[in-house]
């Protein structure tokens, strides 16, 4: 009798690995606190939890992940929101099934003080990304003329040092902190947020195509991830340690104290609009908003339907 129980629980686990269903996600950067509540839901065990075999696979510097998105290279990936709506418009329809960041984590550095606005640079040379996330700022010195000189950098705070640029766009929870980590003292730093370009950012995303045939599928990884999340939230001690094992597994040249203050910045940016805990749905009125400007300067040819873009989100 105990050796049938036996032959049948074998059979029912192995019945439930075939059944696993296998998903290549590929986060838009290298290993970082970034994306710690993915790392947190595979180490966790929270995707094999729901039946899900998780692959994550970063990107490189040449090969982004909506390219690995594009090229079936991976089935579900993280982006921008601004990315994902261009992407959407002119290339691949996304749908967007958990939204992270929900706030604009995009800064001005300054080697000028009292910079408030972006017309305080104007005729300056301005460091932005080779790789993109600038359009807010583009968007601006277009309607007001500023003709600011755009020098794309793969990398702003040697240039910055060396004072081949007076200005350069940054992120909270990255440049901005290897700018403190250095000992520079910018002049000024400028919070697009706190200037009516609060746009929400990272979100998770599929191809329209996948979400109709794994709609269920992405609805797991979606409940996984934010219980990832919810994870890093309350345990970000624990939630470090897993960070560095992957960023040491990617040979990521960083160290705690960075991933720390990167981890807590984007915990800060991922609460709602009210400072209150992260609902992870896209904010219809900020996505609307964010519609009209892309469109209003060419970045987009047509409006996005809202309710289309988000797909059934938790």
């Amino acid at each position: 009798m105990k050796s049938k129980l036996r032959i049948i629980i074998s059979m029912l686990l192995l019945s439930l690995s075939v059944k696993a269903q296998q998903v290549v996600f590929a986060p838009q950067w290298t290993a970082q606190a970034q994306f710690a509540g993915y790392y947190a839901a595979l180490e966790n065990g929270y995707y094999k939890e729901l039946g899900l075999d998780v692959c994550i696979q970063h990107p490189t510097v040449s090969y982004s992940s909506i390219d690995m998105l594009k090229d079936c290279k991976a089935d579900i990936i993280t982006c921008e929101l601004i990315q994902a709506m261009m992407t959407s418009d002119a290339e691949v329809e996304l749908v967007n099934i958990l939204q992270t960041t929900q706030h604009s984590t995009l800064v001005l550095i300054s080697r000028a003080e009292n910079v408030r606005q972006l017309a305080d640079v104007a005729g300056c040379r301005v460091g932005s990304w080779k790789v993109g996330f600038s359009e807010i700022p583009h968007m601006i010195d277009e309607e007001q003329n500023l003709d600011i000189e755009w020098i794309k950098l793969m990398n702003p705070l040697n240039p910055y040092i060396a004072g081949a640029i007076d200005a350069t766009l940054a992120k909270t929870y990255n440049e901005l902190i290897a700018f403190s980590m250095s000992g520079i003292t910018p002049g000024s730093v400028l919070y697009f947020s706190e200037h009516g370009y609060d746009f929400p950012e990272d979100g998770l995303y599929v191809t329209e195509d996948y979400y109709k045939k794994h709609k269920e599928q992405c609805r797991l990884f979606a409940e996984a991830s934010r219980k990832g999340w919810d994870w890093v939230r309350n345990n970000p001690d624990k939630a470090l340690d897993i960070i560095m094992k992957y960023v040491k597994k990617e040979n990521v040249t960083t160290n705690k104290y960075n991933q720390k203050w990167m981890l807590e910045a984007l915990l800060q940016a991922q609460e709602d609009i009210k400072g209150e805990l992260p609902t992870y749905r896209l904010n219809e009125d900020a996505f609307n908003q964010l519609n009209e400007a892309l469109k209003k300067y060419g970045y987009i040819s047509k409006s996005i339907v809202y309710e289309k873009f988000i797909g059934e989100q938790l």
